[in-house]
């Protein structure tokens, strides 16, 4: 079976081809995902990899790409940091630890719910952040008809448990 790990960053995948632009983690290819090709790929996974594209010119890029590796009902598994999720706990007062955890300090300087949820959305070098809606659409725009959220864990990738940041995440299916 011919999977890819689209932006794999520290989590290695045995099974899978791992690939990230960055030189500092363990891959089977070191390079930015914009420039490469394949075809006949069973599976994608892009696990916080998307927010740091560009929006939408990359972003979209990159998905278009994905839709033209996988082969017919390919899927193409999503997690992102969830934009709707961290805006409604911060406008029902939540404190917004949750997302981090209570130890997680961050780069806060009161550590406010609203420095909470800046750090959320610009972390890390993201681009942009998404809700199911925004990463929908995308979808649909690089040709995916077949689009679902799902739970953490939850795929129609066989034996599929390596989902993170699970506090924090929206997960996406999108079946080719």
């Amino acid at each position: 079976m011919k999977k890819i790990n689209a932006g794999c960053g520290p989590i290695y995948m045995d099974g899978w081809i791992n690939i990230d632009i960055s030189a500092v983690h363990r891959t089977e290819i070191c390079a930015d995902i914009l420039t490469l090709d394949f075809n006949g790929i069973e599976a994608i996974l892009a696990t916080h990899m998307l927010e740091h594209l560009a929006f939408p010119d990359d972003a979209l890029k990159a998905l278009k790409l994905f839709y033209k590796w996988l082969k017919p009902d390919g899927i193409l598994r999503i997690a992102v940091p969830d934009l709707e999720l961290a805006c409604r706990a911060y406008c029902q007062n939540s404190d917004l630890k949750f997302l981090y955890g209570d130890g997680f300090k961050g780069y806060y300087h009161n550590d406010t719910a609203g420095e909470r949820l800046n750090f959320f959305v610009k972390a890390w070098n993201h681009q942009h952040c998404y809700d199911y809606t925004t990463l929908k659409v995308l979808l649909e725009e690089a040709g995916f008809t077949r689009i679902g959220k799902r739970n953490a864990n939850e795929s129609l990738i066989e034996n599929f448990n390596h989902d993170r940041f699970i506090s924090e995440s929206l997960y996406v299916e999108s079946i080719k």
